[in-house]
Order: C-alpha cells, then sequence, then structure tokens
C-alpha cells in the first residue's frame, strides 16, 4: 500500500446535521435548497433514530433526527457569535449569482442572516451571504474566488 498517495484523491462526501425535528428538517432542504431525498435508514443499535441523506449536485447532507438527543449550542445571535463557536462553523455553497441566489431564497421564506457583500481576501475577493436554515445552522453562499476586485 502506497500511503504517500492515500490521500490524493479525497473528496467532500456529506456532512451530518444533528436535528430534533427530522421530517421538517427534511422539507426545509428539499422546499428552500433544492435537495433531494436520496435514502432513508434506520441503524438496530440506535433505537428511535431515523436518518436521511439528501443530495444536490454531488453533494449530500446526512439529517439525523430522533432518538435520545442532546442539544449542545443555540443558534447564534448574530454573525460574530457564530464565528467564536469552536467545532464545524457553517455548510458553503458556492452559487454563480449571489445576489438572484439571495432574492429567491428570500422569496421563498428564508430570511437573511447577513447579506451578500464583498470581502478582501489577501490578493482575492469574494462576495458571500448568510442564511440560517430551520435549525439556527449557518449557510453561507459564495461566488467564486477572485483575484481583481468586482465591481460590486
Amino acid at each position: 500500500m502506497n500511503t504517500s498517495n492515500s490521500l490524493r484523491n479525497i473528496k467532500a462526501d456529506h456532512i451530518a446535521i444533528r436535528v430534533t425535528n427530522f421530517e421538517e428538517t427534511l422539507n426545509w432542504y428539499k422546499e428552500k435548497l433544492g435537495f433531494q431525498e436520496e435514502v432513508i435508514w434506520t441503524v438496530e443499535g440506535l433505537p428511535g433514530m431515523k436518518l436521511a441523506y439528501l443530495t444536490l449536485n454531488n453533494f449530500r447532507i446526512e439529517i439525523i433526527g430522533g432518538g435520545d438527543f442532546q442539544p449542545t449550542v443555540k443558534p447564534p445571535q448574530d454573525f460574530g457569535e457564530a464565528l467564536n463557536i469552536q467545532g464545524y462553523g457553517h455548510i458553503c455553497f458556492e452559487v454563480e449569482d449571489i445576489d438572484a441566489a439571495f432574492l429567491e431564497l428570500n422569496k421563498k421564506g428564508v430570511p437573511t442572516f447577513v447579506p451578500p457583500q464583498t470581502y478582501p481576501l489577501s490578493n482575492y475577493w469574494r462576495r458571500v451571504g448568510f442564511v440560517l436554515d430551520n435549525n439556527g445552522n449557518v449557510i453561507e453562499f459564495a461566488e467564486k474566488l477572485l483575484r481583481d476586485k468586482p465591481s460590486k
């Protein structure tokens, strides 16, 4: 086994979200973001727990609900608080036109958490904005990383 190259082809498969409202969360990701239900299953050793894969553009979100739920954090009140919580902070989806994406999300009843803005990143620029899902999890939307400052 060649261990020096064993991680060369690594790629993201999914991120898991633990929720108290399994069906509501499945519906939110399907209705608001366009995810498709891939599979729902249970695990014999985890009584009462339900799991599901939702898929969009070759990426999965695993929703985990039921069972013995132990909430550990409350949804952030603002973006600064969201960045100061240890652990996985947010998921980011790349979009071609962030302003059009936020218009569509707002029409679907998803409020803006942080409006789209263009930020300097050393020698790059990126336009990003944030929403919260139905459980208060932060979701970032971002346009491509650019070398030159965009006009907006």
